[in-house]
């Protein structure tokens, strides 16, 4: 079995971009979210509008907080 702290690193670095190419993915995809919540609320108007608009922007901005906090750990 490979000792992952004693080896040079290299395996490291490669989970450490690894980790953030999937953030940035995940990134992405909490914008592709706000489209698609935009998309439909402009299409359904059923009175809680308001609330999913929030989720899907706390959802944006706690995905950006999590890459950051990322990239700052890493």
């Amino acid at each position: 079995m490979v000792n992952f702290f004693a080896a040079g690193g290299s395996e490291w670095l490669l989970i450490k971009a690894f980790s953030l190419v999937l953030l940035g993915i995940y990134l992405i995809y909490a914008m592709v979210i706000i489209r698609q919540v935009k998309l439909m609320t402009d299409t359904l108007h059923v009175g809680f509008e308001a609330p999913v608009k929030f989720l899907s922007y706390f959802h944006l901005v706690f995905a950006f907080l999590v890459f950051v906090a990322t990239l700052v750990i890493l």
